[in-house]
């Protein structure tokens, strides 16, 4: 009777509010069965490697503790974040904070992403692939200036191909194409966009350079290519 189908879906409905005996009275049903997992954020790891991490059982449900999956998520290697929602009634939406690699640094048999502490990340760069600087060795110092150009100015960091220490905690950057960048310690973001806004400059008006010194307070040192004189 119409009555009783109300009362069912009323009931229904009351146990899935309560947060504390509804989950267990809901788990048992197969309508609720974990049948499809959804990633957001993942880039630079596998699906097969987070879901692997999820360790989801065949009995799943989606009624089931969320705090283990996350913490699961959460001790895998190059995630920084991770939350688990459901989305009834039988999907769990995964959304994942990689680590992002601020370089690549050079091991005895391939180019490794390092993140700014200078830990090896476990991305596959033959798969995804990882476009930044390449290091001799992740100097932690100098990954925190290529951590402070990619936050400042993302298009002066895309032109970064290689980077190293200078003297006195100074960083050395090669741009594609030619051209050196210099930037001292610590790097503060506006002299990074002032490099930027220099380096800039100088390419719309076809100037050609060999260096750009960003290591002055307030300044930005210009040296110039010599010029080819031509005689005929």
């Amino acid at each position: 009777m119409r009555w009783k189908r109300l009362a069912g879906v009323v009931a229904a409905v009351a146990v899935a509010a309560s947060p504390w005996w509804g989950p267990l009275a809901l788990r048992p049903f197969g309508f609720f069965a974990v049948r499809r997992v959804e990633l957001i954020g993942v880039r630079y790891h596998s699906a097969e490697s987070v879901t692997s991490a999820l360790r989801i059982g065949r009995e799943a449900s989606v009624w089931d503790r969320l705090g283990p999956l996350e913490e699961r998520l959460g001790a895998l290697p190059g995630v920084a974040q991770a939350r688990v929602e459901r989305r009834l009634p039988g999907t769990l939406v995964v959304t994942v904070r990689e680590v992002d690699p601020v370089a690549l640094a050079a091991s005895s048999d391939a180019l490794v992403p390092v993140g700014v502490d200078g830990r090896s990340l476990p991305y596959d760069a033959a798969r995804v692939p990882v476009d930044v600087p390449v290091v001799e060795r992740p100097d932690t110092g100098l990954l925190a200036a290529l951590a402070v150009i990619r936050d400042s100015d993302p298009e002066l960091f895309a032109k970064v191909s290689a980077a190293r220490p200078g003297p006195g905690g100074s960083s050395e950057l090669e741009l594609e194409g030619g051209g050196r960048v210099r930037l001292g310690s610590p790097l503060e973001p506006e002299v990074v966009r002032g490099v930027a806004a220099v380096e800039r400059d100088l390419a719309a008006r076809s100037q050609r350079w060999l260096e750009l010194d960003g290591r002055f307070a307030g300044w930005v040192v210009v040296r110039r290519a010599p010029r080819v004189e031509v005689s005929s």
